[in-house]
């Protein structure tokens, strides 16, 4: 089944962007064709698949499929990545947010001219690398996916920017759309006792039902131990403008995103 998902947290440095990358890349490794719609300002998703020369394109870009004025054809703006297709951020994405906060329709547009013209016909699976602060354009972005992941460092602060995240958009949202939790996705994991205490308090919390398999509490029993792992590798992919599968092949992530890619496929985790 062709899905959109947002990849998406309201708090910033908990590797949203990496693991946006990588689960378009894994989704595309398994014989899928995707796009990743990178809208978040900072543009970072653009950057990171080596395609920061169109941040500041002056040709079509975002803005001009996002907005009332004889739209352009979203096809007009993708450009060809190799395994996946992207549809790059632009430096006036802070302005483009304006224009859906003021617009009648403006929190459908990336629905209306992004994800139904694309999905099903042209593309199996759609990741958008979502703003990371509450927002119309993040808002918009969930109300067009209609499916979240939610990347999670183990420590309060993180916890606590989920937790605002469901309170004030989720809900909300759910109150008028469809919008389903595929999975939370602990990252950036180096193993220690506060990282163990959160995923046991996630798994005796209502959210329980979205942590994968590979992210569960007995994995610390195991090696290389639960989520996805600290590993310099995402850096430095990040850095060359490459994929982790790009960058280092034999990477033992690699495994951990196809499993998450799963998750996407399925439409849930098995919980």
């Amino acid at each position: 089944m062709a899905r959109a998902v947002s990849v998406s947290l309201q708090k910033g440095g908990v590797g949203k962007t990496t693991i946006a990358i990588n689960l378009a890349d894994a989704l595309a490794a398994r014989g899928n064709e995707v796009l990743l719609v990178d809208l978040d300002q900072q543009g970072n998703a653009t950057e990171g698949v080596g395609k920061k020369e169109l941040y500041e394109t002056d040709g079509p870009h975002v803005g001009d499929v996002l907005t009332e004025d004889d739209p352009v054809d979203v096809r007009e703006i993708i450009h060809d990545r190799g395994e996946f297709d992207l549809l790059p951020a632009h430096v006036d994405l802070d302005d483009i947010e304006d224009r859906i906060r003021n617009s009648t329709f403006g929190i459908l547009w990336v629905r209306r001219r992004i994800v139904e013209p694309l999905l099903g016909d042209e593309y199996d699976y759609i990741v958008i690398d979502s703003p990371p602060s509450l927002g119309p354009l993040s808002d918009a972005s969930l109300i067009g996916a209609g499916n979240l992941i939610v990347p999670l460092l183990m420590s309060e602060p993180s916890v606590s920017g989920f937790e605002r995240m469901v309170e004030q958009q989720v809900r909300p949202i759910r109150n008028e759309v469809d919008l389903d939790i595929l999975a939370i996705v602990p990252n950036d994991l180096s193993g220690n006792n506060e990282e163990r205490r959160i995923i046991d308090d996630l798994e005796a919390s209502p959210f329980a039902q979205y942590l994968p398999a590979f992210a569960r509490s007995e994995g610390f029993g195991e090696s290389p131990g639960p989520g996805i792992r600290h590993r310099i590798a995402f850096s430095r992919a990040w850095r060359d403008g490459k994929t982790l599968r790009e960058y280092d092949a034999d990477s033992d992530m690699l495994e951990r995103l196809d499993q998450l890619a799963q998750v996407v496929e399925n439409g849930g985790t098995d919980a």
